[in-house]
């Protein structure tokens, strides 16, 4: 009983998080879909608690397992618009290129921030 209550608590923190973001985007006219900005207040509240919620975990761990599921609509969406595809892919190819590059350079630096900062208290 414990954790079938506990995963309802967690789904409906998902929920309200999906929600929420969604009333956001809506009321304020934010540039990020609500699903976006709900899993960016869920990010905001999950670093200020510190740790997971046991809740958000217990209702969270079944949509992980089977997160491959949760790309099929993506994939359809690709077949949906191939000619579109096609006819930017240089373009899509540049910006892929442009922003994994980015990514990557930006992460790696701050991995190395990080991991000097913890060297220097270390010490």
């Amino acid at each position: 009983m414990k954790t079938i209550k506990k995963s309802l608590t967690g789904w409906a923190g998902l929920l309200g998080c999906f929600v929420t973001g969604k009333l956001l985007v809506l009321l304020f006219d934010f540039p990020l879909p609500g699903a976006l900005t709900g899993l960016l207040l869920l990010l905001t509240f999950l670093i200020l608690r510190g740790q997971p919620s046991p809740s958000i975990t217990a209702a969270a761990s079944p949509l992980l397992k089977h997160m491959s599921v949760l790309f099929i609509p993506a994939v359809l969406g690709v077949g949906l618009y191939w000619d579109d595809i096609a006819q930017h892919s240089t373009a899509l190819i540049g910006a892929i290129f442009v922003s994994t590059t980015v990514a990557l350079g930006l992460a790696g630096m701050a991995a190395e921030k990080i991991l000097n900062k913890r060297i220097a208290t270390s010490k």
